[in-house]
């Protein structure tokens, strides 16, 4: 059936308006209340990036985890190619 020919394909304003509300809600709900708590938010956000900053393993997991996927993708490969035979 072509696109032309589905009956009803407009918005309804009601669900429109519903999502309207539920972003403004979800808006409201997530906003901090004080500025304290807002302070304390981006203190908190600011220490997670400082424990990723100051990580010197960082890029050694990185090659590790990159190898240990290497093998697994792989060996799932070689065992397709062994019961394809």
């Amino acid at each position: 059936m072509a696109r032309s020919q589905i009956p009803n394909r407009k918005l309804h304003p009601q669900s429109v308006a519903n999502l309207a509300l539920a972003q403004v809600t979800l808006e409201a709900l997530l906003m901090p209340t004080s500025k304290a708590e807002e302070r304390r938010l981006l203190a908190a956000r600011d220490e997670r990036q400082e424990e990723l900053d100051d990580d010197p393993l960082g890029p050694v997991r990185g090659i590790v985890n990159g190898l240990r996927l290497s093998v697994a993708l792989w060996s799932f490969i070689a065992l397709v190619v062994l019961l394809m035979r």
